[in-house]
């Protein structure tokens, strides 16, 4: 298996010593740029139910927590290595019942019925087996009005990297915003961006109808 295969599948799924002690860190630095437009995006999360998909380290959960008061941050990721490390980097906050972490796969996890009041990924859209079906589950685990909030890098710029083909599927923005509009019935979708050192970051939002 050549580096590019590799690393592609670690950095879907992370595994062993390599994905708990290389990718966790190169998730941390190259996520960081993105995390802080994710931040921005969802605002305040007060009395909110919330669910990130794919939650690496952990980062993104920890900073929600620390400056908001949600009734519950949820997480689910099918890395063990990253569950590890994010639950010790949540530790605190998932003691006070404010973070509950998950190990599986989103598509297949029980939380129907839940009515999250947003939902929220990063870097992870690239690794949907099947983004049609993923969309219209993230839509009927929203309630009325609720948000998805999908943070990526646009297909142009992705392109460059020395990435396996097999193994990231990327998308422009209007193939993103497509996508949220046929299969997830979202509305008032807005793609939101924000330059960086290397890339420009962007997140897709979109509100799912009240009825």
């Amino acid at each position: 298996m050549n580096f590019s295969k590799f690393f592609s599948r670690q950095a879907r799924k992370p595994s062993g010593l390599f994905g708990r002690l290389i990718s966790s860190q190169i998730f941390e630095k190259g996520n960081a740029e993105l995390n802080d437009l994710m931040f921005e995006a969802l605002g305040r999360c007060d009395d909110e139910r919330i669910l990130e998909i794919g939650f690496g380290p952990g980062k993104l959960i920890q900073e929600i927590a620390d400056r908001s008061d949600p009734a519950m941050i949820e997480g689910i990721d099918f890395s063990k290595p990253m569950l590890d490390i994010a639950a010790k980097k949540n530790r605190i906050h998932i003691q006070n019942g404010k973070v509950r972490l998950h190990l599986g796969d989103f598509d297949t996890a029980p939380f129907d019925g839940k009515g999250f009041d947003k939902i929220f990924t990063v870097n992870t859209v690239y690794f949907w087996k099947n983004p049609e079906s993923t969309v219209s589950r993230i839509s009927g685990l929203l309630r009325p009005g609720g948000r998805i909030f999908i943070g990526l890098h646009e297909k142009k710029e992705m392109e460059k990297l020395p990435l396996d083909r097999d193994v990231f599927q990327y998308y422009s923005m209007e193939e993103l915003k497509e996508l949220l509009w046929v299969h997830g019935s979202f509305t008032d979708i807005e793609i939101r961006s924000k330059p960086g050192k290397k890339r420009i970051s962007y997140c897709a939002v979109g509100t799912r109808p009240e009825a």
